[in-house]
């Protein structure tokens, strides 16, 4: 394995960062969490361990960033399907068929929530919260945009729909 150089460059910390989290997405579908060790994001990623620990604390906030990713990504294929919506039987039709486009994403959001929150220390698990937040209030706009409800309402439609597709991991 050929260790990469240290990242001076803000540029290039995002690009390692990047490359961590595409190596660790990459062992956890192949292999799922309880096979994924630091060790192994490290090696993927051509890094050295101790340096992983730098980015990411533990291999709890390296999944839940992972998770964050898979989010973002699935909220960019949700936005752009734009589908011809005329009420909210179809929205959340297309909305359940996006979700569950990525395996791994519907894995991880049970075991995220119920499995890693509890051992997230307190940082990391607001930055997490506060993320959430963010991506709430953006499917919220698709919600606005595609139903033509009242902002706040349709923050409590991305709510109860994010709580259902959780519910649906567990069965």
């Amino acid at each position: 394995m050929h260790i990469k150089q240290r990242a001076r460059s803000k540029i290039a910390k995002l690009e390692r960062e990047d490359a961590i989290l595409a190596a660790a997405e990459t062992l956890l579908r192949q292999s799922g969490y309880n096979v994924m060790t630091m060790q192994a994001v490290a090696m993927t990623a051509c890094i050295a361990k101790g340096t992983l620990y730098l980015y990411f604390p533990s291999r709890e906030s390296l999944v839940l960033s992972v998770y964050g990713r898979l989010f973002d990504q699935w909220i960019d294929r949700f936005a752009s399907s734009e589908p011809d919506v005329s009420g909210a039987d179809e929205f959340c039709r297309d909305f359940y068929r996006c979700y569950i486009d990525d395996p791994l994403f519907v894995q991880l959001t049970g075991f995220v929530i119920t499995s890693m929150e509890p051992q997230l220390d307190r940082e990391t698990y607001i930055k997490g919260k506060r993320a959430m937040e963010g991506r709430v209030k953006k499917l919220a706009g698709i919600v606005h945009r595609r139903l033509g409800v009242t902002p706040i309402l349709a923050q409590k439609f991305v709510w109860g729909m994010l709580t259902i597709a959780f519910g649906a991991t567990h069965v």
